[in-house]
């Protein structure tokens, strides 16, 4: 079946238009959505009308949903949908706030990482709270040969604890149990995506605590270079959020940075699922 289809920058990115997203899909459709997730790392749908489950449904068809290791922020009968917002009731968060204001890829730090992400807004701020996406393969086509030669069997520790002290020090610390759930894993820099066989630049900016290999100053250095060359102008999709979009993006390919807003003045609610896979999954660091 043939998508109506709008590319939204030249490396990456595609608006699918004219399907509504609350309705049943046939296997055909879901398949040339799927193909077209593949070939651009990040699809949106605009104006969408989802309910908790109709989000779902959609979500679990490219395959088992996660529940977030911070399940005090999913919804409520609903542990697939990890909730983002700044918005409280009775003082009480109603879910992860300034999570995802640096450049990462989500969930490197499972035991399964993640194939894809959904993030659906059911809010949005009159202004700011955009997300920037770019794209790893296009990243690792800019690199030149000799950084393509240093960084091809190199390793990477991705740490959530790592992460969570270094970006969340107002939320209570991570108990033991719940490090447990998300040990310290390694995976390689450089990976080869499954679906289109092309290299990509697989970091994520503050998750990789230390190259395997190098010291913790050296790794620093290298990731912020990888970081910067993978993050220039025109490499970089902006999306301005409205109400009812829906973009699903590739964890494989992409990663993503949200920015912030005025959240004394503005709120923001989005919902996001996230598919897991076995295809990336890392090692056991030691």
């Amino acid at each position: 079946m043939g998508l109506n289809i709008r590319k939204l920058t030249g490396h990456f990115g595609a608006e699918i238009l004219d399907i509504d997203l609350s309705e049943p899909m046939s296997d055909a459709t879901f398949a040339a959505v799927s193909t077209a997730f593949d070939e651009n790392s990040l699809i949106l749908f605009r104006g969408q009308s989802l309910t908790p489950a109709q989000h779902i449904a959609f979500s679990s068809r490219w395959g088992e949903l996660e529940h977030h290791v911070l399940q005090e922020y999913t919804l409520p009968d609903h542990p697939e949908l990890f909730v983002l917002t700044n918005k409280k009731k009775d003082g009480k968060p109603l879910g992860a706030h300034k999570t995802g204001w640096h450049w990462h890829i989500d969930n490197t730090y499972m035991p399964r990482p993640s194939l894809g992400s959904q993030l659906y807004a059911r809010e949005v701020p009159p202004e700011g709270g955009d997300t920037w996406f770019t794209s790893l393969t296009a990243a690792y086509d800019s690199l030149p040969e000799d950084l393509k030669a240093r960084i091809a069997d190199l390793k990477a520790v991705h740490s959530y604890a790592h992460v969570y002290a270094l970006k969340y020090p107002d939320r209570e610390p991570l108990s033991e149990e719940r490090k447990a759930q998300v040990p310290d894993l390694v995976h390689p820099v450089v990976r080869t995506h499954p679906a289109t066989g092309r290299k990509v630049l697989y970091i994520s900016e503050y998750i990789i605590k230390q190259f395997i290999g190098m010291s913790v100053e050296e790794s620093r250095e290298l990731l912020d270079e990888l970081n910067a060359r993978a993050t220039t102008d025109d490499l970089i999709y902006r999306h301005q959020w409205r109400v009812g979009d829906l973009i699903c993006w590739d964890n494989r390919a992409t990663m993503h940075f949200a920015q912030p807003y005025d959240d004394v003045n503005y709120t923001r609610l989005m919902h996001t699922t996230r598919v897991i896979t076995d295809v990336f999954k890392g090692e056991r660091a030691a």
